[in-house]
Parts: structure tokens; C-alpha cells; sequence
């Protein structure tokens, strides 16, 4: 069932409807379709009593001038403004249900979907040649949260503060909220934050009688073990291509054994010895635990491997836990998470912290940025959040779906998980984070690969992050 105006759509740009009667019909229609087609048909009632009440005002002359005012080209039997989203494979399908659902929900836009490679490097790459170039050929981008301060400080990404009602970030997580905010604008929409896990395999450990390690060690001594056990070939795999997926990766280590990127002003201190401990694990891993080819691997290629059950364990994003278990997966069913671990140098494992924010192309018009603001609003509503976590397992930026009796049941490490969130780290925040990262992949690629010396690469790493900073 499809109602003539998305109401929402209609409410934000008129400012005639109460609050309370606000209906962001589209977000209902994913939920409710499933659930309660009744309720579904009073609230298509109550839109369309508002749109002919609104109609009325308008044709009374009744409409108070507002930034929001309805252009009067824009009528409901008209033809739908189309707008362009583009976002990488890696959340493709769970992305193209709930695109399709709002599609259904409301006449008034189109969205239609343009799906990039799961590689950061590559999407990267591409929103900045548009956008750069004042191309309009995509309107919503899903923006890797890295990339917001970049992006934003570019002037590329339209500010939403007049374009969203403010209430729809009150109810989220503050880091994703003020990771989108730059230079006191809100120029992206927190849509899903992310955070790696060590999923491993649990009847392995069952069939060897041993319980979770916490350190690097004790998973190396494990993985000693478990080869030939229940079809596990290798003990250790993750994502070791000259990606920023390796970027996380490495990080994790550095972060893990008491090491960091920057010190407390700012200053690169990435030659450090604990630092080139960490990255002496990730080697050792790399050499004697891990497939041939995991210095070629990004996260798709890791997780075909791990689902074939010929790995004991994986670092991965949250997200895996749903795609992990999916049809054809070797591993359905045998799949458990935790923290990652802690090398001899550290006291405490960090999570890398990712996620995807919804960006708006400040180069296309004021027409198709009220449309890409309104299915921006209809994704990050509370309940296109629950179920794209059901349907995804990516973490929420709601703070409320993580205690919802139906997600918890659907995803019982989520109850852990809260720990494991809480304390991960940002990778570094700047401008200039693309350099960073490039600087990072090239020479800790060279040194997991045996192209240098692992003390080496962090000198030349050094060097190159103090002439940035």
C-alpha cells in the first residue's frame, strides 16, 4: 500500500503539523508491513487526513513563509524526484531490503542504488573524483566515518541542520553523533557504527575441551592444536591487503600492547618498541598461522575462508556475525564472539571503531537535497534501525535498540558486545586521514610481506607521519 505524500517529507518542509502528529509513515510501513497491517491502515488514514488538511491551508492561503515551504511545482501526482545512493557491497543486501521497503513506503522519491566494491580505498577514491569535480550523479553517499572530517572540511557534504528535524539525533550514541558534526555542523547522518569482534570456532574449542584465550599466545598455542580438528586448516585469519581494512587491523595490535599512533599532543611516536612488538605478532601471524594468501586479503576474501571452516578464529566486523552463518556457510551454528586479544606489552584489547555515515552531495540541487534529507531521515529513524540490525547484525547508532528483547534474542553477543564497543578507539580524526592511511598501508604492508624489515618500515613510517603533521 503506498500513501500520495510522504508525510514526514511534507511536515519537515511546510511546519504546519503539531509534533505529535508528525508521522514518519515511511519508517512504519518497513515495521509495520511485517507486524500489524491493521494499525498500518489507520496510521495510511491519518496521513492522508493530514495531507488534505495541509492542502486546505495551502489553498487558503494559510501557509507561514518558512526555509521549508512547499515548492509549488512539487505536486503529489507528478512524477518521484529519483536520487542516487551509493554505498560499498559489504552491507549491499541488507541495504537493498530496507531502500526497497522505503521505496514502497511513499510516491514522492525514488531511490535508486549504486553499489561500490568493499574496499575503503576504492569508495574512498570515487566520492572524492565526484565530488571534487562538482559531479551530481549521486546524491546519498554511504561515507566510511574516517572520511566525514575530510569530506566535511572540503565543503562536499551538505549541512543537515536545516534539512533534518534535530530530534532524529537525540536518542543516539553520542561518538557517532559528534564524529558527523564538523566545525559545529552536522554534515552526516550516523547510520551504523561498527566495531570488530574474534569470532572463532566454538565446536572446535568444545571438541578440544578448552576454554577462550585472552592473548595472543595463548590463541597461537591454541591454533597449535585445533589443525586438523572438525576441517580447520589454519589457525588465524584476518585482513593483511594493502587496504585500510589492514589499517584496523594493525591498529588493533599497536592498541592491544600499550602502543599508539599519536602521543596525548598529537605527535606520530609509531617507531616505539611496543609498537614494533605488536607488528612482530601480526607478522608471526601472518607467516606461520594464516592462509598463503592473507597478505591479499580484505574482509571478503577472509570471511569465504573462515565460512569454508578451514580457520580456528577471524577478525572481523560485528556484522559477520549474520553473513558468517548464512546459506551455504560450512560454519552455521558453530560460530561464538569475543574481545580480541591482548599482547605481552598491554593490558587491555581495543576494538577499531568503524561505521557508515549517510552523506548529502552539497553539489546537486535544493529539490533533490530535501528528497536525499528525507530518505536519510527515514534510515536513521529508530525503527529502520532495529531492523536493519536484525537483518545485518550491523551495531545501531540508537542507544535503545541495543536493549530491545528481539534483538538480543536474534543476536545473544550483542549483551557482550556493549563491553567490547565501549572500549574501542577512533582511528586518527583529520583532514589529512587519507595520507595517513596511505602512508600506513604501504609501509606496514611492506613489512607483513618481508619487502623490510619490520623496524624499518616503522622508521620510514615515522618520518612520513611527522612531515604531515
Amino acid at each position: 500500500m503506498k500513501i500520495e505524500r510522504n508525510t514526514y517529507f511534507f511536515e519537515k518542509k511546510c511546519k504546519r503539523f503539531p509534533k505529535s502528529e508528525n508521522i514518519l509513515y515511511s519508517t512504519f510501513l518497513l515495521h509495520s508491513s511485517m507486524k500489524d497491517k491493521t494499525h498500518l491502515k489507520e496510521e495510511t488514514n491519518m496521513a492522508t487526513n493530514q495531507w488534505k488538511k495541509a492542502a486546505a491551508l495551502l489553498s487558503a492561503g494559510a501557509m507561514a513563509t518558512s526555509l521549508f515551504a512547499v515548492p509549488m511545482t512539487v505536486q503529489a501526482e507528478e512524477e518521484p524526484i529519483t536520487i542516487n545512493f551509493s554505498f560499498d557491497q559489504g552491507v549491499g543486501e541488507p541495504t537493498q531490503q530496507i531502500v526497497d521497503a522505503y521505496n514502497e513506503s511513499q510516491d514522492a522519491v525514488r531511490v535508486e542504488t549504486v553499489i561500490l566494491p568493499q574496499d575503503a580505498n576504492t569508495v574512498h577514491d570515487d566520492f572524492v573524483n565526484k565530488l571534487a569535480s562538482g559531479d551530481t550523479s549521486v546524491d546519498v553517499m554511504g561515507l566510511d566515518v574516517t572520511y566525514v572530517s575530510e569530506f566535511g572540511s572540503a565543503g562536499w557534504l551538505a549541512d543537515l541542520t536545516e534539512l533534518v528535524d534535530p530530534s532524529l539525533t537525540e536518542g543516539m550514541l553520542t561518538g557517532p553523533v559528534e564524529g558527523a558534526t564538523v566545525d559545529g555542523k552536522l554534515v552526516a547522518m550516523p547510520w551504523f557504527t561498527n566495531s570488530s569482534v574474534l569470532f572463532y570456532r566454538s565446536d572446535v574449542l568444545e571438541e578440544l575441551g578448552e576454554e577462550v584465550p585472552t592473548t595472543w599466545e595463548g590463541w597461537m598455542e591454541l591454533a597449535d592444536k585445533a589443525v586438523g580438528v572438525n576441517g580447520v586448516e589454519y589457525g588465524a585469519d584476518f585482513q593483511a591487503a594493502q587496504s585500510e581494512a589492514m589499517v584496523c587491523n594493525w591498529l588493533e595490535y599497536v592498541w592491544g600492547n600499550g602502543g599508539d599512533v599519536l602521543d596525548e599532543d598529537g605527535n606520530p611516536i609509531v617507531n616505539s618498541e611496543n609498537n614494533v612488538e605488536a607488528t612482530e605478532i601480526m607478522k608471526k601471524l601472518v607467516d606461520e598461522y594464516a592462509p598463503e594468501g592473507v597478505t591479499t586479503y580484505t574482509e571478503t576474501e577472509s570471511e569465504q575462508v573462515f565460512k569454508e571452516g578451514k580457520c580456528l578464529f577471524i577478525r572481523d566486523w560485528s556484522g559477520f556475525w549474520t553473513s558468517g552463518q548464512d546459506e551455504g556457510s560450512k560454519v552455521t551454528g558453530k560460530i561464538a564472539a569475543t574481545k580480541l586479544p591482548v599482547g605481552p606489552s598491554g593490558t587491555e584489547s581495543h576494538t577499531c571503531l568503524g561505521g557508515l555515515d549517510l552523506v548529502i552531495n552539497n553539489n546537486i540541487d535544493d529539490e533533490h537535497k530535501e528528497a536525499a534529507a528525507d530518505f536519510i531521515s527515514y534510515m536513521a529513524s529508530p525503527e529502520t534501525q532495529k531492523e536493519m540490525t536484525l537483518i545485518s547484525s550491523q551495531p545501531p547508532v540508537v542507544e535503545s535498540v541495543y536493549t530491545d528483547a528481539e534483538i538480543l534474542e536474534a543476536i545473544p553477543f550483542y549483551e557482550e558486545f556493549v563491553d567490547i564497543i565501549a572500549t574501542g578507539k577512533s582511528r586518527p580524526l583529520s583532514p589529512q586521514y587519507a595520507k595517513v592511511s596511505d602512508a600506513i598501508q604501504r609501509n606496514i604492508h611492506q613489512a607483513l610481506t618481508g619487502e623490510l624489515e619490520i623496524a624499518d618500515a616503522l622508521e620510514t613510517l615515522q618520518a612520513e607521519l611527522e612531515e604531515l603533521n
